[in-house]
């Protein structure tokens, strides 16, 4: 199983994050690192993995190649073992007042970043039945 990152479809921030990973989320071989699923299209995640949806709604979500499942400042870690470009402060995330930030965010990402009038779909998405 590829780990997957469960993000908000409608927040621009988390849009811009995805837009930022997408080009790097191919190995040399063509391979792929991880599915990208806005929380939006992720029903069967949410079953399969007893997620909270308010939980989805106000933080990333990092589900591990054994299926361990990771929320906002640890995804943010588990996020940057995949992509070097996150190792610069992924680790502040981490810690008490990272957490603090991150949620501090979260409450205000819509207004300080904007949503979208429509959900974005990575091409790094693939139907939750062929995960």
């Amino acid at each position: 199983m590829k780990p997957i990152l469960i993000y908000d479809g409608y927040c621009n921030l988390c849009i811009n994050l995805i837009k930022t990973l997408e080009p790097q989320n191919r190995t040399r071989e063509g391979e792929f690192k991880m599915w990208f699923v806005p929380f939006q299209k992720a029903d069967a995640l949410i079953e399969q993995y007893a997620l909270n949806r308010e939980e989805l709604k106000s933080a990333l979500h990092f589900i591990s190649e054994q299926g361990e499942v990771f929320k906002a400042g640890e995804a943010i870690g588990k996020l940057a073992e995949h992509f070097a470009m996150l190792k610069i402060g992924s680790g502040f995330f981490k810690t008490e007042l990272g957490e603090k930030f991150y949620k501090l965010i979260a409450a205000n990402r819509y207004g300080v970043f904007g949503c979208a009038d429509e959900c974005y779909i990575s091409e790094f998405y693939q139907s939750e039945a062929s995960l």
